[in-house]
């Protein structure tokens, strides 16, 4: 298997300039993003690191224990385009970093919040380093240099979104997990975050195989199990694995639910697929799961 660097990325000591008030990363200047990027297969190896492990860290690096703090929220839609995110991801990479942060602090002076420029924003442009970099459009230092810069803004606008230790609100227990055979984990750790802020206790398995997945809900209740899944396999092998999840689980009324790219456009594709229902994005999915408990509330 050929050398991914996931050695020196995991192992990497922060930067001596890791903190917003100290100068800007070196030797910017010279690796500008349409470099010519190594092997083809070293550089799928690297985009799948940075979507399985890296992203996810980054998600949740400013997890930590804290209080709810109050966000701003938009008076009216702030629209971030993906031409907005691409050159975002110049700026981080090449400008100093004191422009990045302006650039946000422009967006949150429009209304956007601290969830937004997380959500919309800096995962957004994570994810679109990856790409670049699967597309060998840019070089591993860009990429190194440009998920350090996110990490550091991250640690700017993520005390904001901070989750409360002890969530005022109980909801029940929640399983978040890609589809087997999936590789992308890109923005579970951000559903993570919301479910947790919204009470409910949250297990996550980024990359698990089929039977680690059958294995975690026979034997631990859950009252919800949210599956994630971008297309990289069938939607059979999907509907497979929500029969076996069904079929396992300890929980004879476990409610499933999938999100994903795969349901991004045609969130209701997932009951067709068996789900109880599908969800765009992690504010959607926790708003789903609110209304189907008021409304057995009301039936009860």
């Amino acid at each position: 298997m050929p050398d991914s660097g996931r050695g020196f990325l995991a192992a990497r000591k922060p930067y001596a300039d890791d903190n917003i008030g100290l100068p800007d990363l070196p030797g910017v200047d010279w690796c500008p993003l349409d470099a010519v990027g190594p092997e083809p297969g070293l550089r799928s190896d690297l985009a799948r690191t940075i979507e399985t492990e890296i992203i996810p860290r980054l998600m949740l690096a400013h997890r930590g224990p804290g209080v709810v703090r109050p966000t701003v929220e938009a008076e009216g839609p702030v629209s971030i385009s993906d031409a907005d995110v691409a050159a975002f991801a110049d700026m981080v990479v090449h400008k100093p970093l004191s422009l990045a942060r302006a650039h946000l602090d422009g967006l949150r002076d429009r209304g956007l919040s601290a969830e937004a420029v997380i959500t919309t924003v800096l995962s957004a442009t994570a994810r679109h380093l990856g790409v670049l970099w699967d597309q060998d459009r840019c070089t591993f230092v860009d990429v190194t240099v440009g998920l350090s810069r996110l990490q550091q803004l991250l640690r700017v606008y993520g005390p904001a979104f901070e989750v409360s230790p002890t969530p005022l609100v109980e909801r029940g227990r929640v399983l978040l997990a890609v589809v087997p055979g999936e590789q992308h984990t890109f923005g579970l750790a951000v559903v993570e975050e919301f479910f947790r802020r919204a009470g409910w206790h949250v297990q996550s398995e980024f990359l698990p195989s089929k039977p680690i997945l059958i294995e975690h809900v026979r034997t631990e209740w859950f009252d919800l199990v949210g599956l994630s899944a971008s297309g990289e396999v069938s939607a059979a092998a999907v509907a497979a694995v929500v029969r076996a999840v069904r079929a396992a689980s300890l929980n004879p009324s476990v409610k499933v639910m999938l999100g994903g790219n795969l349901f991004v456009s045609d969130p209701d594709l997932a009951v067709s697929l068996g789900a109880d229902f599908g969800a765009r994005d992690a504010a959607e999915a926790v708003s789903r799961v609110d209304w189907m408990l008021e409304t057995k509330k009301m039936s009860c």
